[in-house]
């Protein structure tokens, strides 16, 4: 006799049903939801670090060509270097030798460094003493006169992610968190920011 007849039934492997399949696509979209609040906000909070790192720098790079070149050096929005100055903050910034101190670069000006834009979204906004738009460095790191301040907004218009960098007339930054959100460093101070 052959041995089929004494081995149990082989078991079929079977799917799921259609309650079962509901059930599991129920649970997987409630947990999901309940990821994705914090996913997004882990994706602002990297989004305006990047941003504020990339102002830092070129803020930082401005002020060491100043003192390095013994020349002013102005930083300035720019889309394109051949341009010159235009464009708004957060669309790419521009730093250059400027020999005649007008903000352009013109004449003898020579650019040292294009910051091409971020793929981040948020706007950046500068306000200064003598309202200009560009920041300029004396030879001596001293800002020519223009402390103010950068403000980052995320694209979202809310000011839970909103950063304010403070460039005191020595050109040093200082990094400004909403008065709501815990300071993520010791001695940072918290600020009422308005995008």
């Amino acid at each position: 006799m052959s041995d089929r007849n004494n081995c149990p039934a082989a078991k079929m492997p079977r799917g799921l049903t259609l309650v079962e399949l509901l059930v599991w696509l129920a649970i997987s979209l409630t947990l999901s939801s309940l990821a994705l609040p914090t996913l997004q906000r882990i994706v602002h909070r990297s989004q305006a670090t990047a941003q504020i790192t990339w102002l830092v720098s070129a803020v930082h790079y401005t002020r060491h060509a100043a003192v390095n070149y013994r020349a002013t050096t102005t930083l300035c929005p720019s889309k394109v270097v051949d341009k010159g100055c235009n464009g708004r903050w957060h669309e790419g910034l521009l730093v250059f030798i400027d020999h005649n101190q007008d903000g352009r670069m013109n004449g003898a000006d020579r650019a040292l460094s294009h910051l091409p834009a971020l793929n981040t979204a948020g706007t950046i906004i500068w306000r200064s003493f003598r309202n200009r738009q560009y920041l300029q460095m004396t030879e001596k790191g001293h800002t020519n006169y223009q402390n103010g301040h950068f403000i980052y907004c995320p694209a979202n218009g809310g000011t839970r992610f909103a950063r304010k960098i403070v460039i005191n007339v020595q050109g040093r930054a200082r990094l400004y968190y909403p008065k709501d959100q815990p300071s993520h460093a010791q001695g940072l101070p918290r600020t009422a920011l308005r995008c």
